[in-house]
């Protein structure tokens, strides 16, 4: 089930991006931000990079006014060990499914001139993330997320927070 909700749902949450910069006029900064954070994220040691992704995460589930204390108790839960890890990551991904990939759904068909251009690139990206999602998904699991391959997904991740960060920081969004 976590492989489909992944795949299915908070996968291609992300490919909202394109259509916002298009119309944020802020191509430029969203080009750059997706192609150096990968390649950054890459070589940063597995501690370093596992404080980065859950910062991050952290401050773009903060945005969520009335829920962003969920995922910051899935993390503390985890940490503190209430929680293992499988669980927590269980917990996340049903935040992510059920308020976090809503939401962003919600604000972009809000505040966008090209609804029908999102949906279409939305269901093509689903559509392609059903097919090659689980294998990468098992492939980060064998390797525990921590070689090149996995890392730079993880990167492909953090742009997209940090993009979304961008754009609430110069109020081009939202």
């Amino acid at each position: 089930m976590f492989k489909y909700l992944l795949s299915f749902i908070i996968i291609p949450h992300g490919i909202t991006d394109i259509i916002v910069s298009y119309e944020t006029n802020t191509i430029y900064e969203m080009s750059l931000l997706y192609l150096l954070a990968p390649f950054t994220f890459i070589y940063m040691n597995k501690s370093l990079y596992r404080l980065y992704f859950i910062l991050f995460s952290w401050i773009h589930f903060n945005n969520h006014k009335y829920t962003s204390f969920i995922p910051l108790n899935i993390g503390l839960n985890y940490y503190s060990g209430i929680t293992d890890y499988n669980d927590s990551l269980k917990y996340i991904t049903y935040y992510l499914s059920l308020i976090h990939t809503p939401q962003h759904y919600y604000d972009i068909f809000s505040s966008t001139n090209y609804i029908y251009e999102h949906l279409y690139i939305i269901f093509i990206t689903t559509f392609v993330s059903i097919i090659i999602s689980p294998p990468i998904i098992n492939w980060i699991q064998i390797h525990s997320g921590e070689d090149n391959i996995s890392k730079y997904i993880g990167g492909i991740i953090m742009s997209h927070i940090l993009y979304n960060e961008y754009l609430l920081i110069h109020q081009k969004y939202i």
